[in-house]
């Protein structure tokens, strides 16, 4: 009886062996390339959160000294920020006692308190913030100051 001798693989092995490798290799290309669309999502995530309190000091600004209750277009650091601002309570400051005549004095209204939405875009990115900010009435203290 004769044996056949038997070096090196047979067509089967090496196509079972190419089609895993295969798998394996696109299973890697893939995962590396979700990997860099969330870091790139994240670096734009990161990017806006990192702009919102410049936002907001300008809406404060533009609240106090403008009485502008929106703004759109306004950009900074390349993210685009548009924001809309509804009074929500006229307010006056807390009641004053007075020591010498033993009663509280009541102030006139001197603070508004705007629920304001904030929208921040960058990117593929677009974030909407919604808050409330009180801001002091200039007028009022234009008006007390001689």
């Amino acid at each position: 009886m004769m044996r056949r001798a038997s070096e090196g693989f047979t067509l089967i092995e090496i196509l079972v062996a190419m089609t895993i490798l295969f798998a394996t290799v696109v299973t890697g290309v893939i995962a590396f390339q979700n990997n860099m669309q969330n870091s790139v999502k994240a670096a734009e995530v990161m990017h806006v959160l990192s702009q919102v309190d410049a936002a907001r000091s300008s809406i404060r600004f533009t609240l106090q000294h403008e009485q502008q209750t929106s703004g759109a277009d306004l950009y900074t650091q390349d993210v685009k920020v548009d924001w809309q601002a509804n009074e929500v309570a006229y307010l006056p400051p807390a009641p004053f006692f007075d020591e010498d005549t033993g009663s509280f004095n009541q102030f006139a209204p001197r603070f508004h308190l705007y629920a304001i939405t904030l929208t921040m875009q960058y990117g593929s990115t677009k974030r909407v913030f919604n808050y409330e900010e009180l801001v002091w009435d200039e007028t009022m203290q234009q008006a007390a100051s001689p």
